[in-house]
């Protein structure tokens, strides 16, 4: 994050020379006041006072105008960060938060906003003036020594609070943020399982699981909030109390030491715009230690990301389609045994694959791999000989194809979805859906190709979701396919639908991988790969491991 907000650190180089000239001119005031009193009272000159007044309205309009660019800027700044890290975290948070190696980070966006909204706020305001804090303090000691002592000691009372505040809020706030994130997660959880929570009768448990969370969460809101608001209440109360003492230390001045008046007045002025800053930054302290909670928590998410995920690559051409698999082997971290075993096998381009073996083998592991979902542990994929990582993860896009068990559907029309969310050429469209088989069904339905899908694909059923999503995988002609699960949805029409897309496939020369537990998908493919305890058992031709393998791993005749 220092980084990325360094590389147009003018433009809070510019924030900080408007809020120098700001506090410059807040000297004017005090510096009116002092005239008003020592000069004007004892010259009784109207034209003095005029002219000072006038100089004194000039001021205070010119500190509004600049008040106003300073915040003005801010936005600039905060709109820049939207355009520049908002996409560099949103490519971070896909690229990366899948990958079991790499923590999950679904709060990122909030933590942005979080930051962003800091920026734009009062409290950014109060930290670009505390430093003229000892400037002011410096200019009342010129004007008594006495009333600088005040003005110090209300300082470092406010500062003392500071301190404390910090001390109390801080593992409130860290406590409050983790299980709000809990709670959260939490809540997501069960509404992804609504069905099993209804039937099971689980509600009542869930609910009160959900509030034992909450509960928490809200005793340390409550706490953070009792402690700032206390601290503000007491800083106002600090900084009334140093200007009573002020006018009071300032009155005795002028009846013991013969001060003027005009002193008094400035001092007192000065000290209190000096205590503003201390009050701002306490009174919005909350924002500031979330602001700041979330501006480590990004740092941290990106400086965890692997440094060839900012890397340029050089322009490759498309794969044709030739896969190699070299000792590949992948480690999730707090396991103590490998998913994948040094698997290693090399297929030709226009090869169809099937991938068996028992739940818990590196089936899924291996196809996420293949795509590049998933960075190995050890080993390497090749396409046509060169490293997944020689591409770029756009360009490689354009040439694989993914069909991942869980399915989903983005909002927005079934168009939008099958044409990979991009702009939508109608032609392609059609023809990835005819491919796909799924043509037939869309335009049955009321809106055809613009029917509306929600972020949960309401309306759709499971296997019309997967034939939807599998023409979106088919979208662009790719030359690799890895189909994980495409038949787990389907019924006997789905199916046979699936096995025509298959031949096609296969027609055209495209590499296809097919990972199954129902074995009926597997009936024409070339050669067939069983995997067993993250190892290759065998890899050899269709027709010789037919009748070998029972239950998850059987394998039908051809058909």
């Amino acid at each position: 994050m220092r980084e990325l907000l360094w590389t147009h650190r003018r433009l809070f180089f510019a924030v900080a020379a408007f809020s120098f000239f700001v506090n410059l001119l807040q000297l004017g005031p005090s510096f009116y006041w002092m005239a008003v009193f020592d000069r004007v009272m004892t010259s009784r000159s109207e034209a003095t006072l005029f002219y000072l007044t006038i100089g004194v309205a000039g001021t205070l309009f010119l500190i509004m105008f600049l008040e106003i660019l300073r915040s003005r800027l801010l936005v600039v700044i905060t709109i820049w960060i939207d355009k520049k890290v908002a996409p560099v975290i949103f490519d971070a948070l896909v690229t990366q938060g899948g990958r079991p190696e790499h923590p999950r980070y679904p709060e990122g966006m909030r933590d942005l906003h979080t930051f962003r909204n800091y920026i734009t706020g009062s409290g950014i305001f109060a930290l670009f003036d505390a430093p003229w804090l000892p400037i002011y303090l410096c200019i009342i000691f010129l004007f008594s020594k006495t009333l600088g002592y005040f003005a110090l000691g209300g300082v470092a009372i406010l500062v003392a609070v500071g301190w404390v505040n910090e001390k109390l809020s801080r593992d409130a706030l860290e406590t409050m943020h983790r299980e709000m994130s809990n709670s959260s997660r939490f809540v997501d959880t069960v509404s992804r399982n609504a069905e099993s929570v209804l039937t099971l009768g689980m509600l009542p448990n869930v609910r009160d699981r959900w509030a034992a969370l909450n509960d928490i969460s809200l005793s340390r809101q409550a706490m953070t909030a009792n402690v700032v608001g206390s601290t503000v209440s007491l800083t106002r109360l600090v900084r009334q109390i140093v200007q009573i003492m002020m006018l009071c230390a300032g009155a005795w001045l002028i009846l013991e030491e013969n001060t003027s008046p005009g002193v008094m007045m400035a001092a007192t002025f000065i000290a209190s715009r000096a205590l503003v800053p201390v009050e701002m930054i306490l009174s919005t302290w909350t924002q500031f230690a979330e602001a700041r909670a979330a501006y480590g928590r990004l740092d941290s998410f990106l400086v965890s990301l692997p440094a060839a995920l900012a890397e340029d690559r050089m322009q490759l051409d498309p794969p044709k389609g030739n896969v190699s698999v070299e000792r590949l082997v992948f480690v999730v971290p707090g396991r103590p045994e490998p998913i994948l075993k040094g698997v290693s096998f090399e297929v030709k381009a226009g090869e169809s694959i099937g991938i068996i073996g028992p739940s818990g083998s590196g089936k899924s592991t291996l196809a996420r791999m293949l795509v590049g979902l998933w960075a190995p542990t050890a080993g390497t994929v090749r396409f046509d000989g060169a490293e997944l990582d020689h591409w770029s993860r756009d360009e490689l896009g354009r040439s694989i194809a993914y069909l991942p068990q869980t399915i989903e559907l983005f909002s927005g029309t079934i168009a939008d979805n099958i044409a990979r969310m991009g702009k939508v050429d109608a032609k392609e469209v059609v023809k990835a859906a005819t491919q796909a088989g799924v043509h037939d069904l869309v335009v049955r339905l009321p809106r055809g190709y613009m029917t509306k899908v929600s972020e949960g694909s309401s309306g759709l059923s499971g296997g019309q979701k997967q034939r939807i999503a599998l023409a979106r995988a088919l979208f662009g002609d790719p030359k690799i396919v890895v189909l994980d699960e495409p038949n787990s949805n389907l019924d006997a029409e789905g199916e046979a639908m699936l096995q025509t897309v298959m031949a096609e496939l296969k027609a055209r020369g495209v590499t296809t991988f097919v990972v199954a537990h129902r074995p009926s998908v597997l009936a024409n493919v070339d050669r067939i790969l069983v995997l067993r305890d993250g190892v290759v058992e065998r890899f050899a031709p269709r027709h010789e491991i037919v009748g070998q393998y029972t239950g998850p791993t059987a394998v039908p005749q051809a058909a």
